[in-house]
């Protein structure tokens, strides 16, 4: 993955990984319903981008993403009454995602690349984000059914009751933070050794 994209799109995203519930079963239709926007907003722009149309071509995206998100949220209701129910507003978080991160490669000879490996990996994060609240805060790993989630209990959260901290707002930032922090100093050991290994080549 190229260096620091994902942190553009984590930072994109930093309101969908705090504010909705943290479960499993509910990141699976966010994280659905991201990449449904990303291939379908990528394809949409492809197309306008050829007619030339200026900052037309904005205003047409974001009705085009509106669109999109108010579809999903139908589709999602008719699927789960009660998990769209429970998501509420945070349906419409990932369009804000879409446009910033479409932003961010429109410029790029290879846009449409850069938006399908970024989004890619920023799935992965994110379900490993919710699978981890999920277990920590509940000590469950649940998934979507029509009729709501289904839990398998790993604990009894009830025995570290101090773990469901993770599982609220604050929890989460914490962890996001953290991971962030992690994901960083990961980034620039790598910086430091590819820099390295430039110099050595250099030399």
């Amino acid at each position: 993955m190229k260096k620091n994209l994902y942190f553009v799109f984590i930072a994109a995203s930093f309101a969908l990984l705090i504010a909705a519930p943290g479960r499993l079963a509910y990141g699976f239709p966010l994280i659905l319903e991201l990449n449904i926007l990303m291939a379908a907003t990528s394809a949409f722009s492809a197309i306008i981008k050829k007619f030339e149309m200026g900052t037309l071509s904005d205003i047409l995206t974001v009705s085009f993403i509106l669109f999109m998100t108010i579809l999903f949220k139908q589709i999602l209701i008719f699927f789960s009454p009660v998990i769209a129910l429970t998501l509420s507003f945070c349906v419409y978080i990932p369009a804000l995602s879409v446009f910033l991160l479409a932003n961010v490669f429109q410029e790029k000879p290879n846009a449409n690349a850069g938006n399908v490996e970024t989004t890619f990996w920023f799935s992965v994060f994110s379900l490993l984000f919710f699978l981890l609240r999920d277990i920590l805060g509940y000590g469950t790993v649940s998934i979507p059914l029509p009729n709501g989630i289904k839990e398998s209990y790993l604990f009894n959260s009830y025995d570290t009751a101090f773990l469901s901290f993770f599982a609220t707002i604050p929890g989460a930032l914490l962890v996001l933070l953290l991971c962030m922090s992690f994901l960083l100093t990961v980034q620039i050991k790598m910086n430091t050794i590819e820099k390295a290994g430039l110099q050595n080549e250099n030399n």
